[in-house]
């Protein structure tokens, strides 16, 4: 599975690997890496199967996810790095860390739990396939459409950086949504894995998420001991994007202790 990134940063510094959630992709983040990288540290950003610019594919189960992120830091020869995981993304870092104890040496959990979820986001998946591209000449008129669905202009905003112009100038998406509805179940699963993770996490929220990691707390625990807990107020699931300057104050200072 050939997984596309962006790379910031110096070659002789801590690795970073930066994972997106659902629906997201390496562009979502760069902000956030860029600034990561001006504080010295060597930034990955990756795109998952099935979105992006990666690969696409049938499978889309967190055991697949975290083996497509393994064997990409083996290829890259990247060692011993700080995993940053958001929702979907967070869920396949926690899935890599339980499977291969010691692999990673930090881990960044933002606004998600080991825990299964009622699988809402099908119904965003089903609206954005619905959509006949064809019959839209412009990214207002799919705006517009969107709108009938979802209220909110900042989360229309994101699903339609999803939306690209092939060379004939028509619209499609550049995620797989066929197979992300076919695997809504296995997203909105976290799967058993035996043992306790020996990596010190730190799980970062939203006090006004939906995910309510809070609720969780003990949960958490059960399978990663070492960790630690952050709330941001005053946002809800996309903390880096509503309070980037937060958001980096408190990684940073994770990822930079003994």
């Amino acid at each position: 599975m050939r997984l596309e990134f962006s790379h910031f940063g110096e070659g002789n510094a801590r690795n970073v690997v930066i994972l997106h959630g659902l629906l997201g992709s390496k562009r979502n983040w760069f902000g956030i890496g860029k600034s990561l990288s001006d504080l010295g540290f060597n930034v990955w950003l990756v795109d998952l199967r099935n979105h992006g610019e990666s690969e696409w594919s049938d499978k889309h189960t967190y055991f697949d996810l975290a083996e497509d992120v393994k064997k990409f830091l083996e290829e890259h020869a990247i060692r011993r790095s700080f995993l940053i995981g958001h929702s979907m993304g967070g869920k396949t870092a926690m899935v890599l860390d339980k499977l291969y104890q010691g692999f990673i040496s930090k881990l960044v959990v933002v606004d998600i739990a080991p825990v299964t979820y009622p699988p809402n986001f099908e119904n965003y998946l089903k609206a954005l396939s619905s959509l006949d591209l064809g019959r839209f000449n412009t990214r207002s008129e799919i705006d517009i459409k969107l709108s009938e669905y979802f209220e909110e202009v900042s989360f229309r905003s994101f699903l339609m950086q999803n939306l690209k112009l092939d060379s004939k100038k028509n619209f499609y998406w550049r995620v797989n949504l066929e197979s992300l509805i076919a695997n809504a179940v296995a997203i909105s699963d976290f799967p058993v894995i035996n043992g306790v993770s020996n990596t010190e996490a730190l799980f970062l929220y939203g006090d006004l998420s939906e995910y309510g990691v809070t609720k969780h707390k003990d949960t958490i625990k059960e399978s990663f001991p070492l960790s630690e807990f952050a709330p941001v107020a005053k946002t809800g699931h996309w903390v880096h994007v509503e309070q980037p300057i937060k958001f980096l104050e408190i990684v940073t200072k994770f990822l930079k202790s003994d």
